[in-house]
């Protein structure tokens, strides 16, 4: 389960991965409802430091209130928006410790 940043962290977002990893959080499919709530609740008035970011939080935000989030339904409303080149990826991440199964399964050439 994700653990959901606090406000505080929220207000020190400084950089655009900390705000990097805010997105993936909402767009995480481990993440709860209620938790992708109080995550966007916290996040409203948040200037993101990314421009592309800000568009990605504004169509998670516009999709999140009118029902599912998923990363079709995003896509959709991203070019819709006239942003048909977000690279959706970087929001809808598998999760780091698969690949580095992946990887470590992978037959070595010796």
């Amino acid at each position: 389960m994700n653990s959901l940043p606090s406000s505080a962290t929220v207000d020190r977002a400084a950089n655009p991965d900390d705000e990097l990893q805010m997105l993936r959080i909402l767009c995480g499919e481990s993440t709860s409802r209620e938790q992708r709530l109080e995550l966007l609740e916290s996040l409203q008035g948040h200037v993101f430091r990314d421009p592309e970011h800000q568009v990605v939080f504004e169509s998670v935000w516009f999709l999140l209130s009118r029902g599912v989030l998923s990363a079709d339904r995003l896509a959709v409303h991203l070019n819709n928006r006239g942003f048909p080149d977000v690279n959706l990826e970087n929001y809808f991440t598998a999760a780091p410790t698969n690949a580095v199964m992946k990887e470590n399964a992978a037959p070595k050439n010796r």
